[in-house]
C-alpha cells in the first residue's frame, strides 16, 4: 500500500515569491515561442493574474506526463471533439515552474497514475503519488509542478456536465438499499452545483485502503476508454464517454477502494471580497463602476480598487474589461451568434471600440480569433 502523501508549507517569503515573481515571457521566448504559448489552444497558464480558467466543452482532459531528468514534458489535451499534444522543451518547463496559482471555473479532479506530483494547493505544497486523488472545487488556486518523473491525469468538469452525471448516478442509486448521504465525493459534486456555497473552499483528498496497483487496474481501462472514444469518435461515442465518466464516479467514491478526507481551506478577507467582486463583476458583464461596487459591498472604493490591484495588476475599470472580453471570447467560441449581436449584447454602442479593446487584448480581430478557434476545434 502506498504510505500517505507528504506535505509541507513553504518557508516565508516575501508576498510568497514562488506566486508572485515578476515573470516577463518576452525576456524568455522567440516570437514564435510566445505565439505557441498564447495559443488558445495551449494548456499552459502562465499569467501573473489571479485567474479563474474556464472551459467552453462539458469536460476537459489532460493527460501530462513529464520526464524532468530527459528535459521532457507532454500534455495531450481531450475534449469531446477534439484532441491535440503540447510538447514542452526544457526552457518551457523550467519558465512554467515559476507560474502562478490558478483556479478553474470547473470543478477538477488530479489522479496520478505512475510517479509522484507536486501540487501546490492553497498555501500548501503536497506530494501525491500514484494511486492517490485530490478533487478540488471551483475557489481552490492550485499549480501542479512539472519535475521528477510522472504520468498523471486532470478531469476538468463543467456544472453542466456534473449534473448529467449526478442525475444517472441517483438514479442506479434509488435502486440500492445504502444511502449515498455521508459520501463526500458526492457532496461536493453537488455543492458545485449550490449558488449559496459559491464562495467555500473545499477539496477532497483520496487514498487508496488496498494496493494502487489494485486501483488502477480498475481505473486505468477507464480513462483509455475515454481518450479512445474521443480519438476514434464514432456515432454513440459520448454515450460512451458519459458511462466511462459515471464508473470512474462509482470507483472514486467506493469505500472499499478509497478513504477520503475532506479538506476546507479558509480564504481571508481580502480574497473572500475579491471573490464577491468577481461574481459581480461577471454577473454584470464587467459593467459595473466603482461606485456601484462600493454601493454592494459597502466597503470604500479605493479600498476595492486596491484589492482588484493586488490580485489581478488591474484597476477597476481594466479588470471590468477584462471580463467583457473575456466573455466575448466565449462567445465568439461557443456560439453562432454574430459579431454584431455580441457587441450589443456586452453593452458597446461604439462597435469601433470594442474592435480596438479586442485587437488590443488579443492581437487579433473578433472574426480572425472565431476562425482560430475553429481550426483548433475548441
Amino acid at each position: 500500500m502506498n504510505q500517505p502523501r507528504t506535505s509541507h508549507t513553504p518557508q516565508p517569503v516575501a508576498d510568497n515569491e514562488h506566486l508572485t515573481a515578476n515573470i516577463s515571457p518576452e525576456q524568455f521566448f522567440s516570437s514564435n515561442e510566445l505565439q505557441a504559448l498564447n495559443d488558445v489552444s495551449n494548456p499552459l497558464v502562465i499569467s501573473q493574474d489571479l485567474s479563474l480558467y474556464s472551459i467552453q466543452t462539458p469536460f476537459m482532459i489532460l493527460l501530462e506526463t513529464c520526464r524532468e531528468q530527459d528535459g521532457l514534458c507532454n500534455i495531450f489535451q481531450f475534449t469531446q471533439r477534439s484532441y491535440h499534444s503540447t510538447q514542452l522543451n526544457k526552457k518551457t518547463v523550467d519558465f512554467t515552474k515559476r507560474r502562478p496559482l490558478h483556479r478553474h471555473a470547473c470543478l477538477e479532479i488530479m489522479y496520478v497514475l505512475r510517479g509522484s506530483v507536486t501540487n501546490h494547493v492553497e498555501n500548501q505544497i503536497f506530494t501525491y503519488e500514484a494511486g492517490e486523488c485530490c478533487i478540488m472545487n471551483k475557489n481552490i488556486r492550485h499549480s501542479e509542478d512539472f519535475t521528477g518523473d510522472f504520468q498523471a491525469v486532470f478531469l476538468m468538469l463543467r456544472d453542466d456536465f456534473i449534473a448529467e452525471l449526478l442525475a444517472e448516478y441517483y438514479e442506479m442509486a434509488s435502486m440500492s438499499s445504502e444511502p449515498d448521504d455521508a459520501n463526500l465525493v458526492l457532496q461536493l459534486f453537488q455543492d458545485s452545483q449550490n449558488q449559496s456555497l459559491q464562495f467555500d473552499k473545499i477539496y477532497l483528498d483520496c487514498f487508496p485502503v488496498i494496493p494502487a496497483d489494485e486501483i488502477l487496474e480498475k481505473t486505468n481501462p477507464l480513462f483509455n476508454s475515454i481518450l479512445h472514444e474521443i480519438i476514434d469518435l464514432q456515432p454513440g461515442s459520448l454515450f460512451y464517454i458519459k458511462g466511462a465518466f459515471s464508473r470512474l464516479l462509482q470507483l472514486m467514491t467506493d469505500p472499499a477502494l478509497f478513504s477520503i478526507n475532506r479538506i476546507h481551506s479558509e480564504s481571508d478577507n481580502q480574497e473572500y471580497l475579491f471573490s464577491k467582486i468577481t461574481h459581480i463583476m461577471k454577473s454584470s458583464h464587467g459593467r459595473c463602476t466603482r461606485e456601484e461596487l462600493s454601493s454592494q459591498l459597502h466597503y470604500n472604493g479605493e479600498y476595492l480598487n486596491r484589492i482588484i490591484k493586488k490580485y489581478t495588476g488591474k484597476t477597476i475599470l481594466e479588470y471590468g474589461q477584462s471580463v467583457y472580453l473575456d466573455e466575448a471570447r466565449a462567445l465568439l467560441s461557443n456560439t453562432d451568434k454574430s459579431i454584431s449581436a455580441i457587441i450589443d449584447e456586452l453593452g458597446f454602442s461604439n462597435r469601433s471600440h470594442f474592435y480596438r479593446l479586442f485587437e488590443k487584448a488579443y492581437g487579433q480581430t473578433p472574426l480572425d480569433y472565431r476562425r482560430q478557434c475553429r481550426s483548433t476545434g475548441l
